[in-house]
């Protein structure tokens, strides 16, 4: 016996040592260290918004007609979590991490079953399978809760088809018929309701085969009767899947991606399938190696400054040694009178069969995103297609240490390696999402306070987004509770439209006077360009609602914006209104932060309408106390006191804006020019101070 083998042999016998019916706790654990210590700091994101409007305004029996354009039965899924999880981010952040735990304890059950002599290494691939860094949308919760309720069936229903099969391989065909029920039940759940795993059911023959082969009777056969006998097991789950994709194929036929992999083989076969074979290879870099080293590095002095970067490291190191020691005291039960010989083929087969299925399971996966040209990634928001591609991953992850690392302990120690930067590379995703959900009410509490009523229908448009993990699609969601909460109607109030995405960057439309229409799944925005809202959004600098007569001067915004701020229409916003504080109250469950940008806000709107006396009265109370985040936004308050003769808070403004941002001199003179002879200081030292202030800035007091 080697001298691992010994350590092992006495680990094994160690009065700390598990087994396996403590796996499920050390997975929940590891779910618990990569995913839980942030999940009071997210929320809701991307298409959580546009769930979340369905189920607030049109109760969950809206998700029914909502997911009719796309995954008709998806929408019974969503009814039903909708009525029992609720709206509560929170909630959705538990249902999330509680099913991606279920997922890995549901993978390593089948695991089990499949290679029942292999028990520490279903355990790896379980344990890497919990913390699997490349899939990391999940803070998006209300979509990926219930992605993962249906990716949990899926994986039961691996587990179900082969206890089907050993009961069927030891004559009890009353077991096989029920277990197949259930595994065609659960694996028809998920499949009806999104094709994400298609792909998947390739992989299923060959789970099949490799099960089949620790039966004598099956190993002994001839491959032609091997194949039939894989098939015959395989048939109801391929009657399911055969079903599915001719209704989805055509008769529901495609309404969102588009098959365009047909066309391309029809006009050049050659280049088409050299593309795809290059395409195959790379995404399977990507959900393998690329997924598993992207986080992979070592402590410097340079990466332990932030607070972010710590946490990682902590993450790191308890992530490490609480797995390191959770392997090394796994106990397997001994098997008595094995030879040498039989233990190194059985090693030698298991490796081979792990590689096959690994490979298999990062390869097949991507077949419905190759068909619509789609291609899995490491960034958002492509990353998500990685679920399908986690499986194999792991599998060939553990296969290929197994083959290339002899010693056990150091087995363990890659092992624990990988995990623990997936735990600390997990919480530092976590944490993008916990700024992004911050950035998202600070954006919301300056909207509604911008907006305190406003004349719908209204199109916000904008070609400049900040937030990390949203669209206008998700804004179009957001928009409608901040503003519109009330509204049950599917014709929607409030659209958001990004300018290059809606409109191709042309604004030929406006120009037209062409009516604008924006689909919401079931929901409808209808407008015309006199509906256009501009806005500008660049932390730290405040939302700006974009005026033409005040801001196509003005050298702060991108190119592309001075093409369709002049179709503006701030004036659809009202002065006076009750501002809904819907989402701050039963969202985000934090009042409005009166902050600069608040009272910026605030002053903003009195611009809009002239209330010299309101801005001069916030420009009081805050301007000694706040510091602008962005140059232009002290032009209110110049104005204002310019307005009310006030030139002695006016020449310090003149100043600051001339020190912050000297690119606004040239829009800032004709203003502070008009406002100098309107308003004249009729003291000479005060006129002459101005005077001083205006030269300065390059700006002749007298011309106009």
């Amino acid at each position: 016996m080697t001298k691992s083998g010994q350590t092992e042999k006495l680990l094994n016998k160690n009065k700390w040592s598990f087994d396996d019916r403590w796996i499920p706790l050390v997975l929940l654990f590891l779910s618990v260290l990569a995913f839980v210590p942030l999940i009071r700091s997210v929320g809701f994101y991307w298409d959580d918004w546009p769930m979340l409007w369905f189920e607030i305004t049109q109760g969950p029996q809206g998700f029914t007609q909502a997911f009719t354009s796309d995954r008709p039965f998806l929408g019974y899924l969503y009814q039903i979590t909708g009525a029992l999880i609720g709206t509560d981010p929170l909630n959705w952040q538990i249902v999330t991490v509680l099913f991606r735990w279920l997922v890995s304890c549901a993978f390593w059950w089948c695991l089990r079953l499949l290679w029942p002599k292999e028990k520490d290494k279903t355990f790896w691939i379980a344990a890497l399978l919990a913390v699997y860094p490349g899939f990391k949308q999940m803070p998006i919760a209300y979509v990926w809760g219930n992605a993962f309720i249906m990716l949990f069936s899926y994986v039961v229903s691996y587990g179900l088809m082969l206890k089907a099969i050993a009961s069927a391989e030891n004559g009890n065909r009353k077991a096989y018929r029920l277990w197949t029920i259930a595994g065609v039940i659960t694996y028809a759940f998920c499949t009806v309701c999104t094709e994400y795993y298609t792909g998947l059911d390739v992989v299923r023959g060959i789970i099949i085969w490799i099960f089949l082969l620790q039966y004598t009777e099956f190993s002994d056969r001839k491959v032609s009767k091997k194949i039939r006998k894989t098939i015959w097991y395989w048939l109801p789950y391929l009657t399911v899947l055969i079903l599915f994709m001719f209704w989805r194929i055509f008769i529901f036929q495609f309404h969102n991606y588009q098959p365009v992999l047909l066309s391309r083989f029809a006009a050049n076969p050659i280049q088409t399938t050299g593309e795809l074979f290059a395409r195959v290879i790379e995404d399977a870099y990507t959900a393998t190696w690329g997924a598993w080293t992207e986080y992979f590095s070592f402590p410097t002095r340079a990466n332990l400054q932030t607070v972010s970067d710590k946490m990682f490291w902590i993450a790191v190191v308890v992530g490490f040694l609480f797995i390191f020691a959770a392997l090394t005291f796994f106990r397997k039960k001994s098997v008595q009178n094995k030879s040498d010989i039989s233990d190194a083929t059985e090693k030698k087969n298991w490796i081979r069969n792990a590689i096959i299925l690994g490979s298999a399971a990062v390869v097949f996966p991507g077949i419905p995103y190759l068909v619509t040209s789609l291609s899995p990634s490491l960034d958002f928001p492509r990353d998500r297609w990685l679920t399908a591609y986690m499986f194999g991953s792991c599998v060939f992850l553990v296969g290929l240490i197994d083959s290339f690392i002899r010693d056990g302990i150091k087995q363990k120690i890659i092992v624990s390696l990988f995990i623990a930067m997936a735990v600390g590379g997990n919480l530092l995703n976590t944490n993008t999402y916990r700024r992004d959900w911050e950035a998202q009410q600070d954006f919301i509490n300056q909207l509604t306070t911008r907006i305190p009523d406003l004349d719908t229908p209204a199109y916000f448009l904008t070609d400049f987004n900040p937030l990390t993990y949203e669209t206008d699609n998700s804004l179009t969601g957001l928009f409608n509770l901040a503003l519109e909460p009330e509204n049950s109607s599917l014709t929607l109030p409030v659209s958001v439209g990004f300018y290059d995405v809606r409109f191709n960057s042309s604004a030929d439309k406006f120009a037209a006077g062409e009516p604008i229409y924006q689909g919401f799944r079931s929901a409808l925005y209808q407008g015309e360009t006199k509906d256009i809202v501009v806005y500008f959004y660049s932390p730290p600098g405040c939302l700006r609602i974009l005026d033409p007569e005040q801001h196509m001067n003005l050298p702060i915004f991108p190119d592309k914006f001075y093409e369709f701020i002049p179709y503006s229409h701030p004036e659809n916003i009202l002065p006076e209104g009750t501002r809904s504080t819907f989402l701050q109250d039963e969202i985000f469950k934090k009042p409005v932060t009166k902050n600069w940008c608040y009272y910026f806000q605030e002053a903003d709107l009195a611009r809009q309408y002239s209330q010299w006396e309101k801005i001069a009265e916030i420009g009081d109370q805050v301007l000694n106390r706040y510091q602008a985040g962005e140059a232009s936004e002290y032009i209110p308050f110049i104005e204002a006191y310019a307005q009310l003769n006030r030139w002695g808070d006016t020449v310090p403004l003149i100043e600051k804006v001339h020190s912050m941002n000297k690119e606004l001199d040239k829009p800032l003179c004709p203003i502070l020019q008009k406002l100098f002879i309107e308003h004249y200081p009729q003291d000479q030292t005060e006129r002459e101070e101005v005077a001083s202030a205006l030269y300065r800035i390059g700006c002749s007091a007298y011309s106009q």
